[in-house]
């Protein structure tokens, strides 16, 4: 097996003594400059806090495995109150033996607070901005001297990624971990970093890709990762000229691959903008503080402020006023970022241009703004509110209503909305599907890709004489197959890999979300998937690393069985004219399970939530025409409850509660009126 190996992000323990002194300014002298004490680092905390109560505020994020305290400070103008503003971090020495970012941190800190009022720049940083800085992470390996916790893990290997830990919760994972998990879920950050030593470099996301191969894996931003790791590396002359990093920043996985690690977990999973920042090929000496607070002030400031353009506004409820926890995403760019439900407050990051944004809330429809304009300097002001589903009114559930007559469906809506309206008569049954890959082609159900198709092939199978197999793919390629299917219903299928064990994988994923990834000697094992309603994304995938082949290669599945909604819609109407809210159906057949549904137009190709009749209903044979008593014939006896129909429906009803009032619309035109007149006595006397 070829060996594996990649430079380490960060550098062994150094050894080196911190001094009991504590520095409350960072303005001293260089000779009498020392590294803080994790108690020193305690006290100055609470010292900005006491110093500076109006803009700062010191919160506990929890304790560590030890037992200490894991703080974070605030600084912001109103610090007590969550406001429209982009919420920022910086987190340093997860890894407790690069301490020379809790300098950096200290001294900003002292910065932000001194300068408050006086300096216009930072006065404006802390007006716009609210900021929160962790200096110490890891505070037991910091005590201790290690790079890991009290445990001996690497924090920044711990937190989910999609690959070996896709499951976005703190079960499982350390106690220093799990705190800055919880304290994001209940914050809304726009823009992170987290400061670490043993190298001059800013290092962007993606950390890690499906092959484990040092590849360049940008994300869905990798302009705007550029950007704003070049407003950190320009200010550092040292970095910015750095032999080793163009400018001083390099793509994570191109330079090594990292699971686990905190940058990837804020962008994928919390909607952050996050960068890791080496700020020291080493731990400088004590009386280098200053040097290298001189080169990374500039940086600090540079970057922060990056937090402050591309577009923001407030998202709200269209109905209520009220703010909304809205997720907002640019069209062609696949990552999402989220409103802050305190507020309604969102915070796009992205670079000048033109941008099509959509926003979508719980509970709402979604917005569609085409072409927001994107300048240089502040962000773009984009406020938008959301409305409500179009909800149906009738039929809901329950009625009987008559073949071929002509009945109102009803709704309320958006007032300049266009509706889609539809009918089925199945609602409720199912389609089911068992796929044993018998043909020698794929079905064309399933699209396939990558460096080489998936096919169908025999030999290795669960049952029957072939299976489907991953296409024949080299090193650092893939071979992917996918199949789409609409729920509410569930899927399963039996899969196999053989393959070079940790390294070359089987992965399936489910609307782009790791369920499965497997590899070494799998035998066949089953797997069953849950489909909520809506149109699902099936993909199986097997990907190569850099090197080296093992066991057959590839990944078989077999026996794939698909449950899924029969039902049959079919359109009442495309689109009604903009603000209608009824259109007349006729039930163009009998039926014991119907139902109607429809869904908001807002132009753009962009579509609301359907929503559909809260129960079926019945479609039921046309009453006899004329006979309104319910005597099985239309003569003179029905002159009574005719004249009675028209003149008050409630006493009929009342009357002849087992007969359909409808039996009196002789023309047909879905109501008992004065035009069933001369048709009603053209019937009684021809």
């Amino acid at each position: 097996m070829t060996a594996r190996s990649h430079l380490r992000r960060t550098r062994a323990p150094l050894g080196i003594a911190v001094p009991l002194l504590m520095i409350a300014v960072r303005t001293i002298p260089a000779s009498a400059q020392s590294y803080h004490t994790y108690p020193q680092i305690e006290s100055a905390l609470a010292q900005a806090e006491s110093n500076y109560p109006s803009i700062c505020r010191r919160v506990s994020l929890g304790t560590t495995v030890q037992g200490r305290t894991l703080w974070a400070l605030c600084i912001s103008d109103n610090v007590m109150v969550q406001e429209d503003e982009p919420e920022f971090r910086y987190v340093s020495t997860m890894h407790g033996n690069e301490i020379i970012g809790v300098e950096m941190c200290l001294n900003l800190i002292d910065y932000l607070t001194i300068n408050y009022g006086p300096n216009p720049r930072v006065t404006n940083i802390v007006n716009s901005v609210e900021t929160w800085i962790v200096p110490c992470m890891n505070p037991d390996g910091f005590v201790a001297g290690t790079r890991g916790n009290a445990h001996g893990v690497d924090l920044n290997r711990n937190f989910p990624d999609p690959y070996t830990s896709p499951s976005n919760t703190t079960t499982g994972r350390e106690p220093e971990t799990a705190a800055i998990m919880n304290w994001a879920f209940g914050q809304s950050f726009t823009l992170a970093a987290n400061f670490h030593s043993g190298a001059l470099v800013v290092n962007y996301p993606f950390d890690a890709n499906a092959s484990g191969s040092s590849v360049n894996t940008p994300s869905p931003d990798d302009d705007l990762f550029r950007y704003i790791s070049e407003q950190y590396s320009q200010f550092n002359l040292p970095m910015w000229n750095s032999p080793s990093f163009y400018h001083g920043i390099t793509n994570g996985a191109d330079w090594y691959v990292v699971y686990g690690g905190m940058q990837d977990w804020s962008y994928v999973y919390m909607g952050c903008n996050e960068v890791t920042i080496e700020i020291a090929n080493s731990t400088p000496p004590a009386s280098q503080i200053p040097t290298w607070w001189n080169d990374n002030r500039e940086s600090m400031l540079a970057y922060l402020e990056t937090s402050l353009i591309g577009v923001r506004g407030i998202v709200t409820s269209q109905d209520t006023g009220l703010p909304l926890p809205a997720s907002i995403n640019v069209i062609g760019r696949d990552h999402t970022i989220y409103a802050d439900p305190d507020v309604g407050d969102y915070h796009r990051m992205l670079l000048p241009g033109a941008y099509d944004l959509r926003f979508d809330a719980p509970g709402h429809d979604p917005r569609l703004h085409a072409g927001v304009a994107v300048s240089t300097g502040a962000a773009t002001r984009l406020d938008t509110e959301l409305p409500r589903p179009a909800i149906v009114l009738s039929p809901n559930g329950g009625e009987s209503l008559p073949v071929g007559i002509a009945t109102t469906v009803s709704w309320t809506g958006s007032a300049s909305a266009q509706f889609h309206v539809q009918y089925t008569l199945n609602h409720g049954s199912v389609a089911s599907i068992n796929d044993g890959f018998e043909a020698v082609v794929l079905d064309p159900a399933y699209s396939t890709g990558g460096n080489a198709p998936w096919l169908t092939a025999t030999g290795t199978v669960h049952s029957g004489s072939r299976a489907a197999r991953a296409g024949t793919i080299s090193h650092n390629q893939q071979s992917w197959m996918s199949r789409t299917l609409t729920g509410p219903g569930s899927a399963g299928f039996w899969y196999k890999v053989s393959s070079e064990t940790n390294y070359d994988f089987f992965t399936f994923y489910l609307d782009g979300a790791q369920q499965v990834r497997r590899s070494g000697t799998v035998d066949w094992t089953y797997y069953p998937v849950a489909l909520s309603a809506g149109a699902h994304t099936l993909k199986w995938e097997y990907t190569k690393d850099g090197s080296v082949n093992s066991g057959s290669d590839t990944a078989w599945i077999d026996d794939a069985q698909y449950v899924t909604d029969g039902t049959v819609w079919t359109d009442v109407v495309a689109l009604t004219l903009p603000g209608a809210t009824s259109q007349s159906w006729a039930p163009p057949a009998e039926s014991a399970s119907a139902k109607v549904r429809l869904r908001a137009y807002y132009g753009g190709g962009l579509y609301g939530q359907w929503d559909e009749s809260n129960g079926v209903f019945s479609i039921v044979p046309q009453p006899p025409q004329g006979d309104l008593n319910c005597d099985g014939a239309a003569n003179a006896g029905d002159i009574a409850p005719m004249a009675l129909a028209l003149v008050d429906p409630a006493g009929y009803a009342a009357a002849y509660p087992a007969c359909d009032i409808l039996r009196g619309d002789m023309q047909p035109d879905g109501a008992v009126n004065g035009l069933d007149l001369e048709p009603f006595i053209s019937m009684i006397w021809p």
